[in-house]
């Protein structure tokens, strides 16, 4: 698995390759702390290179959102393939997460 982050203002990219599985979250875990480390307003979560995700990539999106709210900010969630973007549905993700299909980088880029 390969985690990019790229830096605009207080918004966050981080843009992950590969399979996010139980084996993997960790170290998903470990980036995803140093970029809350710095106390972003948005996160967008680029998913289009993941091609599969386990309940612990769940879990730890979960997380991420849980404190990303408790800061005040915004996560979301970019360009899911048909395989996860069922997996949040069925999560009723799309009911409290913004998840986009586009490159949108959100509401004023």
């Amino acid at each position: 698995m390969d985690i990019q982050v790229e830096t605009i203002g207080d918004r966050r990219i981080i843009r992950v390759e590969g399979r996010i599985t139980f084996e993997h979250c960790p170290v998903l875990e470990r980036r995803i702390d140093e970029v809350l480390a710095g106390r972003p307003r948005e996160i967008l979560l680029d998913l289009g290179g993941v091609p599969f995700m386990d309940s612990s990539g769940v879990g730890e999106i979960l997380r991420l959102f849980k404190r990303m709210r408790e800061s005040g900010g915004d996560l979301i969630l970019l360009r899911p393939n048909r395989k996860l973007r069922s997996l949040f549905t069925m999560y009723r993700f799309d009911r409290f997460l913004t998840i986009r299909d586009d490159g949108e980088q959100g509401a004023d880029g």
